[in-house]
């Protein structure tokens, strides 16, 4: 994704028990976050 010229704004980061979660923006510089749900994490 970064070499497509996103860029990360915040590292993946784990919430105990609910999964990870990551913020990154796309090439045109747009905010976007993604969840893993993973109830072991």
């Amino acid at each position: 994704m970064t070499d497509a010229g996103g860029k990360i704004i915040m590292p993946r980061f784990t919430i105990s028990g609910v999964g990870h979660l990551i913020f990154f923006t796309d090439p045109s510089g747009n905010a976007i976050g993604a969840m893993q749900y993973d109830s072991r994490a």
